[in-house]
């Protein structure tokens, strides 16, 4: 993911700013004419194919946009040197994708031991999520967690950073190792 993402970042240093604004509305209009026809079953149920992530159903497509938006808006503050933090509304609204990002980028192969932690989020979004891992992926749900060997709490916006890999975060209750063992889990994107 890391290389793709490289090459097609790179590919356009040569456009103008006023290119790459004029790029930018046009694509917004060619995913809102793909998007805006679909039913609702459409949206949640068709799955396409994601460059990094495999099959993903068809409204993770605009999901990635709000996620990048978001994302990179922190970004570049951060590579200005500002003083920031990432908008709590923003940090709310990208809660819910942050476990389907997390089950892209698991790197599930190299889990030799099944395991399950307990993910506690703040916010508008947030809630308890029971995570379980093994070799064959990883799935979570919101649901019962105080008794997990371990928790990892978070407020909204550090669970979003936290999962793009742009800073460690997170609270531990319990179990320090397997709690490190899952975040070590995830390649960078």
């Amino acid at each position: 993911m890391a290389e793709l993402a490289n090459e097609g970042a790179t590919a356009f240093r040569s456009m103008s700013q006023q290119e790459m604004v004029q790029r930018l509305h046009d694509d917004f209009d060619t995913m809102q004419g793909i998007l805006t026809p679909l039913s609702a079953e459409e949206w949640t149920g068709m799955m396409v194919t994601h460059a990094y992530m495999g099959p993903v159903p068809a409204f993770f497509f605009a999901g990635g946009q709000l996620m990048d938006y978001g994302v990179h808006t922190w970004d570049l503050r951060e590579g200005r040197g500002m003083v920031h933090a990432l908008n709590g509304d923003v940090a709310d609204l990208l809660v819910p994708y942050m476990f389907a990002l997390w089950q892209g980028t698991c790197r599930t192969d190299t889990v030799t031991e099944p395991f399950d932690v307990g993910i506690r989020v703040g916010g508008r979004n947030g809630g308890d999520y029971k995570v379980s891992v093994s070799n064959e992926g990883m799935s979570y749900g919101l649901g019962e967690i105080d008794d997990l060997p371990a928790v990892i709490e978070f407020d909204a916006a550090s669970l979003v950073l936290r999962t793009y890999n742009r800073m460690n975060s997170g609270t531990v209750r319990g179990d320090q190792g397997k709690a490190e063992r899952y975040l070590n889990l995830f390649f960078a994107i």
